[in-house]
């Protein structure tokens, strides 16, 4: 139902919402151990995002049928005004390049010589950061998407 559905994309928009609040939070400290340190790293810092999204409603702008006739059943009774359809609009993703580090595993899917191999230890490495810095509460898992745009996290508590 309408409803269900609402409440489904709900939470995946907050899931994202909280996704992308860990992850910058990784980037902050991470900036914060670079202007600590005496040299800057030897290597390239990854930057990713997650995707941009939000929740749109659609407005019934007349009212349902709700008699139907003797072949058809009644209509759902939708009035001028009440909300008839919920979607979750994202950013589009060029998959590409698709990087994935599931929550089965803290180490990469990719072997070491493999291309997006350091993206992918980056990625396990945020974890890391999220779980320690938050004390074991949680972290972003189920990484994936492209080599900068990120899609359909999981966090694990």
């Amino acid at each position: 139902a309408l409803a269900d559905e609402l409440q489904k994309l709900l939470n995946e928009s907050n899931v994202l919402y909280w996704a992308k609040s860990l992850l910058n939070f990784t980037y902050e400290y991470i900036d914060y151990c670079i202007n600590a340190a005496s040299s800057p790293p030897s290597f390239q810092i990854p930057c990713v995002h997650f995707v941009d999204a939000g929740i749109d409603l659609a407005f019934s702008h007349h009212s349902s049928n709700t008699q139907g006739t003797s072949n058809q059943a009644p209509a759902a009774d939708i009035k001028a005004g009440m909300f008839s359809a919920v979607y979750l609009l994202k950013e589009p993703v060029a998959f590409n390049d698709i990087y994935k580090v599931h929550n089965k595993d803290c180490e990469p899917s990719l072997d070491d010589d493999e291309y997006g191999y350091d993206l992918a230890v980056f990625l396990a490495f945020t974890w890391h950061i999220q779980y320690v810095k938050t004390d074991g509460l949680a972290f972003v898992s189920d990484y994936q998407g492209s080599t900068k745009l990120l899609t359909d996290p999981q966090i694990l508590t």
